[in-house]
């Protein structure tokens, strides 16, 4: 079997072949730009890597010229280096004509957040074949160093650490068997009596099994969840910390933002959090929406100036529900105007006040996440009553928040009621309830009266937004199309929240929206975006039809992180990557309250799910591979010898003789000059029966007629032959177990002697 290999190999197609990818340094040099350029462009990735083969041949014929070449080699290669930054220099340029910004800003920002640049994306191509072709072959071939080599397969596992972006498991495995081989490859072989030296084909085959091998292990084995915090492995292989700070946390300051906002998958750390629950945190509101698909901040709204008053500055939501069920059961008139009959007597859950602990690690943010409706804090004097809730303090202090939960609104003793109010006669409502309990319960007069103004205020600030606000009869149509058959505003609310999830909405951080498009296309074209379009689209749902709504950037609380962090326990973690957007809507009987209209990203973990599954097919179609080869490389030498001394039968005598002198001689791994002498010689410790050999050297030597009479028949060549092997394996048998008695009795004689 392995004759024929060696002869398939030699055949020029084969040649051609080996000489173009056969050689380890290249192709690991081919599949580090495989990984970099799925990362840039990763539905372009097999024509890169088709251009990347021959490339890099040319580019290691060039690089082997420049190494034996004392004086003109180097001087060549710097021609060739300057050569080529002039040409990647040209192509960037061009490119540079109509993209926005400069081709190192987009080098250095996530890819996640800016759009394709086909020119860049060239440039960036050819910058990293020449670099990495050139780091691979010096520190292969001129200066052999695999830790350099595995520093160098760290630089594209840093472009998807960076953002925390999934890199496919089928290239990890790819190139780490790459790698492998290459330091196969590159370690010196030494003849000893413990390491022998195979011959190249040999060699090759078992660098195969063993790469096969590891491929089969790594896909097929599951892979162990890590339960250790990875935050500084993640962020020692994160370079783009300014980049993170332009496309996040400088949102909070400024007074415009765009759907780059919670696009960047960085894993650095921000706030550690405790908390009674999962939350979503606010940082920083924006009242108006361009057509431009742009959020704008109103200052009046999104930045008041006020301190944070030491009584609090905000009702409890169950109190002011409380009270409107009071003067219901007060009052049965005022019971069937507002169609509160069902309800009156509803015993409603308490509200707790809760507290949320943050504590911010990270310097250039100095922002205080909260919940929709905040409390106070102990540290009034220090926090602003403003939607990005700045604060003087230390920023590694822990600050606590206190909060009413929104959630309360879910419960279903609490939903029925909030189906009775409607803005339409929400005001009237309070007004008229206020009267009915101003003499029985002063105090929750008062809440009332407290409620009527947030309920003006937030009408008020809906009548401000609306005069600057992108109008869109569409949108409009499409909220009345929604909400149709509804009454309540958390029912019209709900509906609209829902809306997205039932309609075929997709989750999709990688998605391009086109250039000009808007909260419009979003709902009718595209239905494709992130946290910001669905934000956007459900503030813009609920205006259209009256509903007080505003957008809210901050974070959500993803990641369980079981702790104790400065000398508070916590349980929560946030970081860059969990930047979220999120809509407020004003709920009559409520207040305001956050909604989640974003869908989950199930197409996402199907993808990576599906990709799991495929590699572990492809694991167990190597496996099934591996053990076919195996079943073939231990039968196939039976079969064949099968086969073999049937052919001998059907052969003359002379064609006999020298098919199984050649089969011996194979079999003991002799040359093709041995002769038949030699032959018997190498087979005296096993066969002794000379007839034979003397009958194949007349045969083979003396031209005996076929119409003579003959030495020795077919038949009896065969029979002849087949115990010659028969022999020979006994014997091989016999030698082993006598090596294994030596080798015991030597071990036992040195016990002896040590005693």
């Amino acid at each position: 079997m392995w004759h024929k290999l060696q002869e398939l190999s030699q055949q020029p197609a084969a040649v051609f072949f080996k000489k173009l990818i056969g050689d380890p340094v290249q192709l690991y040099a081919v599949f580090l730009v495989t990984t970099v350029m799925y990362y840039y462009q990763s539905d372009m990735t097999w024509l890169y890597t088709v251009l990347a083969v021959f490339i890099s041949w040319l580019m290691m014929r060039f690089y082997d010229f420049v190494a034996r070449h004392k004086w003109i080699g180097p001087l060549t290669y710097l021609v060739y280096l300057f050569a080529g930054l002039e040409i990647v220099g040209m192509i960037t340029n061009y490119g540079r004509k109509d993209y926005p910004i400069s081709f190192m800003v987009w080098f250095l920002t996530p890819q996640s957040v800016v759009t394709f640049s086909a020119w860049y994306t060239i440039s960036i191509y050819f910058l990293m074949l020449g670099f990495l072709t050139s780091a691979v072959y010096y520190f292969s071939k001129i200066q052999y160093r695999i830790s350099m080599q595995f520093l160098i397969m760290l630089i594209p596992l840093s472009l998807y650490a960076k953002e925390g972006i999934h890199m496919p498991a089928l290239l990890v495995i790819i190139l780490l068997a790459s790698y492998f081989l290459l330091m196969i490859y590159c370690r010196q072989l030494r003849n000893t009596d413990k390491i022998r030296y195979m011959p190249s084909f040999h060699g090759s085959m078992s660098i195969a099994v063993y790469v096969l091998v590891f491929s089969i292990t790594a896909a097929i084995i599951p892979k162990p969840a890590i339960a250790a915090d990875r935050e500084f492995i993640e962020n020692a292989m994160s370079y783009s910390t300014w980049s993170d700070v332009l496309m996040n946390a400088i949102s909070m300051f400024t007074d415009s933002t765009d759907n780059t906002f919670g696009t960047s998958n960085n894993a650095r750390t921000i706030y550690y959090v405790a908390s009674p629950e999962a939350l979503r945190l606010r940082t920083q509101t924006y009242s108006y929406y361009k057509a431009d698909d742009t959020w704008n901040v109103i200052r009046e709204y999104d930045y008041p100036d006020k301190e944070y008053p030491t009584g609090g500055m905000t009702y409890r939501p169950k109190d002011g529900l409380q009270a409107i069920l009071d003067a219901a059961l007060q009052d049965e008139n005022f019971a069937e105007t507002y169609q509160l009959s069902e309800v009156k007597d509803t015993v409603l859950l308490n509200q707790d006040l809760r507290t949320v602990f943050t504590c911010c690690i990270y310097y250039p943010v100095q922002v205080l996440p909260s919940p929709t409706r905040t409390v106070f804090t102990p540290r009034g004097t220090q926090l602003k009553i403003s939607d990005t809730n700045t604060f003087g303090g230390n920023v590694s202090d822990w600050t606590q928040v206190q909060y009413y939960s929104d959630t309360y609104a879910r419960y279903q003793n609490v939903q029925p009621i909030l189906q009775k109010f409607s803005s339409e006669n929400y005001l009237s409502l309070l007004e008229d309830a206020e009267k009915i309990l101003a003499e029985t319960a002063p105090e929750e007069a008062a809440l009332l009266a407290e409620m009527q103004q947030e309920y003006q205020e937030a009408y008020q600030y809906l009548n401000d937004v609306q005069e600057q606000d992108f109008e869109s009869e569409i949108i409009k149509n499409i909220a009345e199309e929604i909400t149709a058959g509804f009454t309540s505003d958390f029912e019209k609310a709900k509906a609209i929240e829902n809306y997205f999830l039932q309609n075929n909405f997709v989750y999709d951080q990688s998605y391009q929206k086109p250039a000009g498009s808007n909260a419009e296309y979003f709902l009718t074209e595209s239905k494709t975006g992130v946290c910001y379009e669905y934000a956007t689209a459900m503030v813009m749902l609920c205006r259209s039809i009256g509903l007080p709504a505003r957008y809210v950037q901050g974070y959500n609380l993803n990641q369980m992180y079981e702790a104790n962090f400065r000398g508070r326990d916590c349980n929560y973690i946030i970081k860059a990557r969990d930047a979220h957007a999120f809509p407020e809507v004003y709920i009559s009987g409520y207040g305001w309250l956050s909604f989640e209209p974003t869908v989950p990203s199930m197409e996402l973990l199907e993808n990576q799910y599906a990709e799991n599954q495929n590699v572990t097919k492809l694991g167990f179609a190597l496996l099934g591979f591996a053990a076919l080869a195996g079943i073939i490389y231990f039968l196939l030498p039976r079969i064949r010898e099968k086969l073999f001394q049937k052919r001998l039968l059907r052969m003359t005598s002379a064609e006999s003789a020298a098919a199984v002198f050649r089969r011996m001689r194979h079999i003991l791994n002799l040359p093709e000059s041995t002769t038949v002498k030699e032959l018997s010689e190498q087979s005296l410790p096993f066969f002794k029966e000379q007839a034979v050999f003397d009958a194949l050297d007349i045969l083979l030597y003396s031209h005996v007629p076929e119409t003579e009479t003959v030495v020795m028949t077919p038949q009896q060549i065969a029979q002849q032959y087949q115990t010659w092997l028969e022999n020979r394996v006994q014997f091989l048998k016999e030698q082993a177990q006598k090596q294994k008695q030596e080798a015991k009795l030597n071990r036992q004689k040195q016990k002896t002697q040590k005693a």
